[in-house]
């Protein structure tokens, strides 16, 4: 399980992608946090609508307040990661191989598992700290308040909830189909579809707590009771869990 993991680590860090993957990411931050502009890829946040408002000078912690609004889009820069890793040997039919040299499926699920997760934190961690440090160097840094700190923290971990839990649906169908395409096709399908059911279904307030990608640009600024998080932990920790579940069962059962 571990040689396996250093495997995956070690051929990412020599992929032509990954280097790709994490400059386009930079730029992204960079361009945005630059020329003062934001984009969002799901609903508007009151973060976004403010920074759309009068222009102001953002020092790094308010540029960091408002880059929340841009959490959704690492989806879309951790799927080319994804494939690279957690579907490298699917899309090469090499899972063959690995699972008849004697590793088990579930530490082969668990091993895949593992080096998503590490991808995962390691975007935020380079979209965070790129924030941080081009607008500290642009308009300053300012001085963090303990609120700050403690709600930058917690928005960022259920951020990271939010994420997993989106493509904790995308490997169940990874591990189902054996398919890249369809579980590419279905991380971008699956927010989409949520988000015009909440949106036919308004009265339905149950489904708004599956709309991930929404509520991880919405993260920082929205307004939750503590009901409301609750609920949505409860969603989001209930999603990761049983679709890995679903995922270790149905590929224990699969004929390879």
């Amino acid at each position: 399980m571990f040689n396996m993991i250093r495997g995956d680590a070690y051929q990412l860090r020599h992929s032509k992608g990954f280097y790709i993957t994490e400059i386009s990411l930079i730029i992204l931050v960079l361009s945005s946090v630059l020329t003062g502009t934001l984009g969002s890829i799901g609903v508007r946040t009151e973060g976004l609508q403010k920074l759309q408002g009068p222009a102001t000078t953002l020092n790094a912690i308010g540029e960091t307040q408002l880059m929340t609004c841009m959490g959704s889009f690492l989806i879309y820069l951790i799927l080319p990661l994804f494939i690279m890793t957690t579907g490298s040997e699917f899309s090469h039919h090499s899972y063959k191989n690995l699972l008849s040299s004697g590793m088990t499926r579930i530490n082969y699920f668990f091993s895949k598992y593992a080096v998503f997760i590490v991808i995962v934190l390691l975007q935020f961690i380079i979209f965070y700290a790129t924030v941080y440090l081009s607008a500290g160097f642009k308009n300053g840094f300012g001085v963090p308040t303990d609120s700050f700190e403690i709600k930058i923290f917690q928005t960022i971990i259920f951020q990271l909830l939010l994420m997993t839990a989106i493509f904790s649906v995308s490997i169940l169908i990874l591990f189902t189909t054996f398919s890249t395409i369809t579980a590419v096709i279905a991380t971008i399908v699956f927010p989409i579809i949520v988000q015009i059911i909440h949106s036919i279904f308004i009265k339905a307030e149950w489904i708004k707590y599956f709309d991930f990608q929404s509520m991880i640009d919405g993260a920082y600024f929205s307004p939750l009771s503590a009901h409301e998080m609750v609920l949505y932990l409860f969603t989001t920790l209930g999603t990761i869990i049983l679709c890995g579940l679903l995922s270790i069962y149905i590929f224990s059962q699969k004929n390879l």
